[in-house]
């Protein structure tokens, strides 16, 4: 632990991750499954987030910042009142339909041994002290995409901040470890504690300097004693951890009589988070890696993924507070909106975050198709490309698209009108690079790939293009 004037502090916000993963192989209508559960351990009484010792130097650091800055909190406290926004936020080029589930909430009864969640469930651990916001699926990809920003939930001062640290932590690193953190100071005295940042990923902005609501303090990831990348978001309705409160209200929330949320979420929130078609099976890698995804929105007929059929893809859903006897209901639509095929699964168990692959056949007309899965009264899509030996089918809505030299050797550019996501594919399909351009030029280093023919696409508000682009 660090006791220097920068005083960073540790945190062990684990939480409890219940994952259901189904793998079911379809040839036809044949159809099988291997389920498999895998239960990640939580934080405890011997290992919280943040010990007695640890709060009682936030609370010495915030003060001694208070003074420093000149800020007097009993004179605002009782004009003002703070409400509460999401605390994170999507980055620009992530399109899932979802990314999080909450690991675990503030814990309320005090007693050791014993816990209990503001909603009188269990969805927390002895001691907790804040609400775990993890990201999903393929978490440390998202935080190599930095694709989910922690935000201000409200306005106010940088009362303490810490970054540098190492952020890609896992369960059972012990509780020594220091996270890349924000602590913000509201209006009425109130502090908002952002914990597990990403490396340099915390704002520039000084201690002492304000935030506004929605402004982007760091990005997610595995800092400090944490099992994997989330975010604790932690509040104090004053100065020392005594006054911490809950921001959700619940019959069993002993610590405050409303809630503190500009609009409050349900206790459970069942959702589809992505819908995706891959080359081959999704292999989830263990922390602190990033999962091999396998996954690829073009396809050229014949299709030969490692291990399957010719022709076949796998398409896989995640989902977020899958109940018992909860239904997904999935199709494989035609370039022209028509069915190719069409299923459902029903789930036998209730988790925190659970998904399912199925292999089937892809289309056969080129063009642009969609796989749908639908799940609690919501669509989530994902198209793909169905190309042919012949060349690619022809679409393209983006004709203010001009990309050269083709054939390229070092650099390949682009040129749109306005923000775009840049991908090169392997002739299989296989997604090599993924660019986030923000020009209306963008030069991309092709000089690392093999000779031969690969597959630009280029999506933007407007539309897709694709095409072909040979690497000399």
């Amino acid at each position: 632990m660090k006791k220097s004037l920068k005083l960073s502090f540790i945190t062990s916000a684990i939480f409890l991750l219940s994952i259901k993963i189904v793998n079911a192989q379809t040839g036809g209508f044949a159809f099988s499954m291997d389920p498999k559960e895998n239960q990640i351990q939580k934080n405890d009484a011997v290992n919280p987030c943040l010990t007695a010792i640890e709060y009682e130097l936030i609370e010495t650091r915030c003060a001694e910042n208070n003074r420093l800055l000149n800020i007097n909190n009993t004179l605002e406290r009782p004009l003002l009142t703070t409400s509460l926004s999401w605390p994170l936020k999507t980055a620009a080029g992530l399109t899932d339909c979802g990314y999080y589930f909450i690991g675990a909430y503030v814990d309320q009864n005090s007693a050791s041994g014993v816990f209990k969640d503001w909603n009188c469930g269990t969805r927390t651990y002895d001691g907790h002290g804040g609400t775990d916001i993890a990201i999903w699926p393929f978490p440390f990809n998202k935080v190599d995409n930095n694709s989910v920003e922690v935000i201000a939930a409200a306005a106010g001062t940088i009362i303490d901040k810490h970054d540098g640290e190492f952020d890609r932590n896992c369960v059972g690193v012990g509780s020594g470890l220091t996270a890349n953190y924000v602590i913000i100071q509201h209006a009425d005295a109130s502090l908002a504690l952002y914990w597990h940042m990403k490396k340099n990923s915390i704002t520039s902005k000084a201690i002492g300097q304000t935030v506004v609501v929605g402004e982007p303090i760091g990005m997610v990831a595995s800092s400090g004693s944490s099992s994997g990348p989330h975010l604790h978001f932690e509040v104090w309705a004053g100065n020392t951890a005594s006054t911490r409160i809950d921001p959700y209200y619940g019959a069993c929330n002993l610590l405050n009589t409303s809630t503190w949320w500009v609009s409050q979420k349900p206790a459970y929130e069942p959702a589809i988070l992505k819908a995706s078609v891959h080359i081959t099976d999704y292999v989830p890698k263990v922390c602190p890696n990033s999962d091999t995804t396998n996954e690829s929105t073009f396809y050229t007929l014949p299709f030969n993924g490692p291990g399957m059929p010719t022709d076949f893809a796998k398409f896989f859903v995640f989902l977020r507070d899958v109940s018992t006897g909860s239904i997904v209901d999935m199709k494989i639509l035609n370039p022209n909106g028509t069915i190719y095929s069409s299923w459902n699964y029903t789930f036998t168990g209730a988790f925190n975050v659970c998904y399912a692959g199925w292999s089937k056949h892809l289309p056969i007309t080129p063009g642009v198709c969609t796989f749908q899965a639908a799940y609690n009264g919501v669509t989530c899509s994902q198209n793909f490309t169905i190309s042919t030996n012949n060349g690619i089918a022809g679409y393209d809505n983006l004709t203010d698209i001009v990309f050269y030299p083709n054939p390229a050797t070092d650099n390949l550019t682009i040129e749109t009108q306005q923000k775009a996501v840049i991908e090169i594919l392997n002739i299989a399909g296989q997604i090599i690079k993924t660019i986030h351009s923000a020009d209306k030029q963008t030069s991309v280093n092709v000089s690392d790939l093999s000779g031969g023919v690969y597959i630009i696409k280029v999506k933007t508000e407007k539309g897709v293009a694709v095409k072909k682009f040979f690497k000399e």
